[in-house]
């Protein structure tokens, strides 16, 4: 019975605990408390933290292990840090995009002549160009414009 009661307990105390998330190298994060000690050369040196970092500093996480992490500065400065005493920053919002204009025009109208359209469906095997029609010249040579032989020449 009191082993059940035991494990009651535990189990109730557990799920009050709310797992922490955890955070990738490379996570900007920033101080979650007034102070944190900053210990450069690991948690457990001797002669105590070498800076305090106060809240709302960011910081670059490097790596994380038994409850610190080691973390850099804005200004490049390397350390320890508990892990409880940063949180990841959040990300930042996107930016809106401006609302799109829906036109029922599809292009710009240049001419203000009504658009004739042919009913008539093409075929392959149709030539391009009717009897009646001239084809362009197709040879790039100046036109040379002949005088007739019945003008007598002038004379000065």
């Amino acid at each position: 019975m009191r082993r059940a009661v035991g494990a009651v307990a535990a189990a109730c105390l557990a799920g009050c605990t709310t797992p922490r998330a955890v955070i990738p190298p490379g996570t900007i994060c920033v101080v979650s408390v007034p102070r944190a000690p900053l210990f450069k050369y690991g948690p457990a040196q001797s002669f105590g933290a070498d800076l305090q970092l106060d809240y709302g500093t960011r910081v670059s996480m490097i790596e994380r292990s038994m409850g610190y992490c080691r973390v850099m500065t804005e200004h490049g400065i390397t350390g320890y840090i508990a892990d409880d005493q940063i949180d990841p920053l959040p990300p930042e919002p996107k930016p809106k995009e401006p609302p799109r204009v829906v036109t029922n025009r599809k292009l710009p109208r240049v001419f203000s002549a009504p658009v004739k359209r042919s009913n008539v469906a093409p075929v392959p095997g149709d030539p391009l160009f009717d009897m009646s029609d001239v084809p362009l010249p197709t040879h790039d040579e100046p036109a040379t414009i002949t005088k007739p032989a019945s003008e007598p020449p002038k004379k000065n």
